[in-house]
């Protein structure tokens, strides 16, 4: 059924069912009553033709246009903008017979006499608005309010959930009418205000025309608006009444307009305070971040990373040595993303055999090869609505990476087996430790997944650019390693202390949590001295390792940085602190030191 969009500045959008002799105008005989200067008290008329819909300029002052051209009389086609005065309209000829509209004529009932509680329910949503002890109750009194301000029958709220497919509904009916989910809500009408974020009116005319779920449901007028907070939609509101309740009008629809903006700004304000709530309880002491530990700068980059980017849904990419602690960050990073609540789950693929991957990955059904004798659900299925951690993607076969990327563009996925995908709504965090655009370029991993895995970078540092950290880790892993085996509280010699501090740590944090543990073991007085520690800690700083046949230039290049490391500390230390004077020592000027040792975490003073 053919219908126009209308869009009056400064007023909510409508739209209107064409039919022949359809008139519109300045004055109130027409069809539709247009309130602007200049339009015409009868402007122009559409009529059906055996070409189909015309519209006709009706000796207009000002004229009638159709896509910026001066029309007498014009064959519409789809989308074309017509254009009276200040207003602009939209021709729309879908198929849909169920078409939300709003008869904007004169024939509007009078508008209800409640203005007072009108403005009551506006002021009491305002100062609730920012009230975020329990957000599903201001929206329950907000629905109970409207059904008694606007006579309706029911009032909906639909909230669109983080990672869920689908709108969350809460509702308020009279007399303990049917539940939030029994109520059915005009599809077209949903389309209107999800997809196009128009405010709607829609009438159960008795026309052969009028919206399939009104007439079915017995319904006398609906109403809908959107909940958008800037270019973020949050959900919708609904409200309905059968009769012998008299039309909504333009006035009620303005009104929960506003109301529906109110909603919005209450939304959005709990849900950013929910989200401050969890980055604080995740990276506070005992939150989910508790081994994420260390004050250099480093550390303290990484931190301030994980919290602009936590509040996101993009995908992230995590780089940075084995056993620097990857997942820990990707665990982070989800407990205080919106999908917190959703599920994490984990897959490392480097440790799965690449016969079994895809299967691991998107599941199979039952009977789909050799073995396959019941149904498994892959990964990204269980991640829906949360979380996906894949370790080691670097080690991910071409196969896999095919279909890894296609369900990151489509949103689905296809067992082994089944005959239809399914979709499923995952953000994916990876983490690797190999240079990846080594890997692109030797064709051993897809240049099209690694942007689509890479919106958003972090790199971990490894442990040996972190040496003011390392003194706080070992003290909290081996105080957790004595716990975990019943010893009291433990404490390190100045001796132990000195050599962990100076030990290059190729293994990173899983490497001193290995040792912690043993020194645990190893202690039999309240105390860890040198020599429960390892004989290869217990021997000092070793020299840089040379690179394995064969490392990347980023890998023979990182090789350096425990030799350069080890010359700035002895600079350093033969300078006594004196920063102009250990790089007058190494032959740098003082800049170039000093990067280096923000770089490396040394935390040393300038003694000048």
């Amino acid at each position: 059924m053919p219908y126009l969009v209308v869009r009056e500045p400064g007023q909510v959008s409508y739209t209107v069912p064409l039919r022949d002799g359809l008139r519109l105008g300045r004055s109130e005989q027409n069809d539709v009553v247009l309130d602007d200067h200049q339009v015409s008290r009868f402007h122009a008329r559409f009529t059906r033709s055996e070409q189909g819909w015309l519209v006709e300029d009706l000796g207009s002052t000002h004229g009638t246009l159709v896509n910026t051209v001066r029309i007498t009389t014009h064959a519409l086609k789809a989308g074309d903008r017509i254009q009276v005065g200040n207003i602009l309209l939209a021709f729309r000829d879908d198929e849909e017979p169920e078409l939300v509209h709003q008869q904007a004529t004169a024939a509007f009932a009078p508008v209800r006499d409640d203005t007072g509680r009108r403005l009551q329910l506006v002021y009491e949503l305002s100062r609730a608005a920012f009230d975020l002890a329990d957000r599903d109750e201001l929206l329950g009194r907000t629905l109970q309010s409207l059904l008694d301000v606007l006579g309706c029958e029911r009032a909906l709220v639909g909230l669109a959930e983080p990672g869920a497919r689908g709108f969350r509904r809460l509702a308020r009916t009279r007399g303990g009418g049917p539940g939030a989910d029994d109520i059915a809500v005009s599809r077209t009408l949903l389309e209107a205000v999800t997809v196009r974020r128009e405010g709607v009116i829609s009438h159960n005319s008795g026309d052969r025309g009028a919206p399939k779920t009104l007439v079915r449901e017995g319904i006398l007028t609906a109403m809908a608006v959107p909940l958008q907070a800037g270019s973020l939609l949050l959900g919708f509101l609904y409200v309905d009444a059968r009769p012998p309740t008299s039309p909504f009008t333009p006035q009620d629809l303005d009104f929960l307009t506003a109301i529906g903006h109110l909603s919005a700004a209450a939304l959005e304000s709990a849900q950013r305070y929910r989200r401050m709530e969890a980055l604080a309880e995740a990276l506070g002491p005992g939150g989910p971040a508790g081994e994420l530990i260390g004050a250099s700068e480093p550390m303290r980059r990484l931190k301030a990373q994980i919290q602009k980017y936590g509040a996101s849904s993009a995908n992230v990419l995590i780089q940075g040595e084995s056993g620097t602690g990857k997942e820990l960050v990707a665990r982070t990073l989800h407990s205080v993303s919106p999908r917190a609540a959703g599920p994490f789950v984990t897959l490392n693929c480097a440790a799965i055999p690449e016969s079994m991957v895809e299967s691991e990955l998107f599941g199979y059904e039952k009977g789909a090869f050799t073995g396959a004798a019941g149904k498994k659900r892959g990964k990204f299925v269980l991640a829906d609505g949360g979380t996906l951690f894949l370790d080691e993607i670097g080690d991910l076969d071409l196969a896999a990476q095919a279909k890894v990327l296609r369900a990151l563009q489509e949103g689905e996925i296809q067992p082994l087996g089944a005959e239809k995908a399914v979709h499923v709504s995952v953000r994916v965090v990876s983490a690797t430790h190999k240079d990846l655009a080594e890997e692109i370029a030797n064709k051993r991993f897809r240049e099209d997944l690694y942007y689509r895995l890479n919106v958003v970078e972090l790199s971990v540092p490894p442990l040996r650019e972190r040496g003011e950290d390392i003194e706080l880790l070992a003290r909290a892993l081996l105080k957790a390693a004595a716990s975990s085996m019943g010893k009291r509280e433990l404490e390190f010699t100045p001796a132990a202390l000195a050599a962990l501090k100076a030990y290059g740590w190729p293994g990173n944090v899983r490497e001193l949590r290995n040792e912690m543990e043993r020194a645990a073991i190893d202690a039999e007085l309240p105390i860890v001295d040198l020599h429960n520690l390892s004989s290869r800690i217990r021997k000092g700083p070793r020299a840089a390792p040379a690179p394995r046949e064969g490392a990347s230039l980023a890998e023979r290049f990182a090789a350096l940085d425990v030799t350069e490391r080890q010359l700035i500390e002895e600079a350093l230390k033969a300078a006594r602190g004196n920063l102009s004077e250990a790089a007058r020592q190494l032959g740098i000027t003082r800049v170039m030191i000093k990067r280096r040792i923000d770089r490396f975490g040394l935390g040393f003073r300038d003694e000048l």
